[in-house]
């Protein structure tokens, strides 16, 4: 899924085994002369009366495939980002801005920084497009945890799943591709951060998916990996023991509307193996929407459901073994393009938790110095979840492509986040938080 929809340029690498010529100086030290060829005897002529043998049917000759065998993709993506309080998934950094930072975790939140990144560049090839069986792996630059890496930047597995159409209309997938239960994304310059904790929920998931297209409509159904563990050992992931299962239907008017609908559920493990293991039901639904009218593009998503954020989907809602945590969101965006080489987008996303009562902080509070014991930092916890009770985003770009496939780009956002504070944290500091950024840069597409 490439989130930036400008012209793009394909360069491809194809590959023949058929019509392989012989070198000339092969041919020029051949030591004999070719034989000649027998003399054809003349076909014996029809009986006296009796008509001519018709003449052999015309053999047809199909045009080869025009898609090539291998194909090579990509995003070169060089930024310049100016801003004030942001964080990219907890990160308080500019790789991939999604929130307003929490301001624990910054001397003084709102410090403007500025940055020159080139991570979220990405590439990808893609095998065997047009045939029954095809196979694609898509990787990025992107490491949260380096605000300005330069060199140093990490590589990310996006994509790698395997395609077989066994006939016309029906599709089966295995690998980690984009969640079937969110099959949208926002217009935006900022590819990895896009509205997600904002109201968009998709994200990619390891799984087993079929798709059918009958006529209009199209079903799906897939089972998939419970969640993401980096952890060298077996965990609650893998001790869940049951898939995502997820469903989607929509409807197709030509290329001018896509509608539907999707719910993703499965049943959570916690504290696996162990006497206070606990288990809760995570689930989710989800409508979307994409219309198109000329030169003018509109997406939306809106989704609701609990514990939503435990099984990878980028949201706020993660809940643990005691309690479930609700939440519901949604975005809109859309993008007119105008005299070929220019465009602009508008967009926004909110999403917000409904029982922040039962929420985790996304964090572990500080504690002051006392007696010989030295004071401690508040200390960032990924397993917690976001922390975050509600999440706003706001984004305008406009984009000038001058040629095929090359565009620059400057878009402004505004994000109003409130995270959830330990009481004592709450006192000190406010909850809410007002942060902004502006990117700028180029866009190449391969």
């Amino acid at each position: 899924m490439s989130t930036w929809k400008t012209p793009s340029a394909t360069l491809v690498v194809s590959l023949s085994l058929a019509g392989v010529a012989a070198p000339a100086t092969a041919l020029a030290q051949a030591a004999d002369p070719p034989e000649q060829a027998a003399p054809v005897e003349p076909a014996p002529a029809p009986p006296s009366g009796a008509e001519p043998r018709p003449a052999p049917p015309p053999v047809e000759r199909k045009a080869p495939d025009d898609k090539p065998l291998i194909r090579l993709y990509g995003i070169i993506k060089p930024t310049i980002v100016v801003g004030n309080g942001l964080e990219s998934y907890g990160s308080p950094n500019y790789v991939a801005p999604t929130a307003a930072v929490n301001p624990l975790f910054l001397a003084d939140p709102d410090a403007v920084g500025l940055s020159f990144q080139a991570q979220q560049t990405r590439v990808g090839v893609a095998v065997g497009e047009g045939t029954p069986v095809k196979g694609q792996i898509e990787v990025d630059f992107v490491d949260l945890s380096k605000s300005s890496p330069a060199q140093a930047t990490s590589i990310r597995v996006r994509q790698a799943f395997v395609d077989w159409s066994p006939a016309d209309g029906h599709k089966l997938t295995l690998g980690q591709t984009w969640d079937l239960f969110s099959p949208l994304n926002t217009h935006t310059y900022n590819l990895v951060g896009a509205l997600f904790q904002s109201g968009n929920s998709g994200f990619v998931r390891h799984q087993l998916m079929y798709v059918a297209s009958l006529g209009r409509v199209e079903v799906g159904a897939a089972l998939g990996l419970v969640g993401q563990n980096v952890t060298a050992l077996l965990n609650n992931v893998e001790y869940s023991r049951t898939p995502t299962v997820a469903l989607r239907a929509s409807y197709r008017a030509d290329k001018s509307a896509w509608v539907g609908a999707s719910v993703i559920g499965t049943r959570l493990t916690f504290d696996a193996n162990q006497e206070s293991e606990a288990a809760r039901t995570a689930f989710g639904g989800n409508l979307f929407a994409e219309l198109t009218a000329g030169a003018l593009n509109v997406r939306a998503e809106a989704y609701a459901g609990q514990n939503l954020a435990n099984l990878g989907l980028l949201t706020l809602g993660q809940g643990y073994r005691t309690d479930d945590v609700a939440e519901v969101g949604g975005w809109v965006s859309g993008k007119l393009t105008f005299l070929d080489a220019h465009a602009v987008h508008l967009v926004a996303g909110v999403a917000a938790v409904q029982s922040t009562d039962e929420m985790l902080l996304g964090y572990t509070p500080g504690t002051p110095a006392t007696g010989a014991a030295p004071a401690t930092a508040p200390v960032r916890v990924g397993g917690n979840g976001p922390g975050i009770e509600r999440n706003v985003t706001l984004r305008a770009g406009y984009a000038f492509a001058p040629m095929k496939g090359l565009s620059f780009v400057v878009e402004p956002s505004l994000m109003l986040t409130r995270h959830k504070l330990d009481p004592a944290d709450a006192a000190e500091l406010d909850a809410d938080r007002l942060g902004w950024g502006v990117e700028a840069g180029g866009l190449y597409q391969f």
